[in-house]
């Protein structure tokens, strides 16, 4: 499947496992998750690094195919801009690396959700 999904529903059982560290303002979001589940995600305001450190995904940034990325890859995701993930292998791990403003957060413009067709 090439083309992004236009429904969208949270898997029940994702991610697999959630890690957050911040460290002088850096924000990092780790997430692993199974083969064949779509990895909603939102927009932000500034743009960021996501980093496939395990496994593969496919990358879609406003319903336009980016292309799949095997570990290691890091992408860069544009500022207001929706990205959708799906991973391609097992334990895939995609970190999300931002840096957060004067009060220690990142500025979500969106967000979005999968709903199942």
């Amino acid at each position: 499947m090439k083309d992004s999904p236009v429904n969208y529903v949270r898997a029940a059982d994702q991610p697999i496992e959630t890690v957050i560290s911040m460290c002088d303002g850096l924000f990092v979001k780790q997430h692993v998750f199974a083969a064949n589940t779509y990895i909603p995600q939102h927009s932000h305001a500034s743009d960021h690094l996501s980093v496939v450190s395990t496994g593969a995904v496919r990358v879609w940034q406003d319903g336009e195919l980016m292309g799949d990325y095997y570990a290691p890859a890091g992408i860069v995701i544009k500022a207001r801009r929706k990205h959708l993930f799906l991973a391609l292998e097992p334990m895939t791990t995609v970190l999300c690396i931002h840096r957060t403003n004067a009060d220690g957060l990142i500025e979500t413009v969106e967000e979005h959700h999968i709903v199942e067709d």
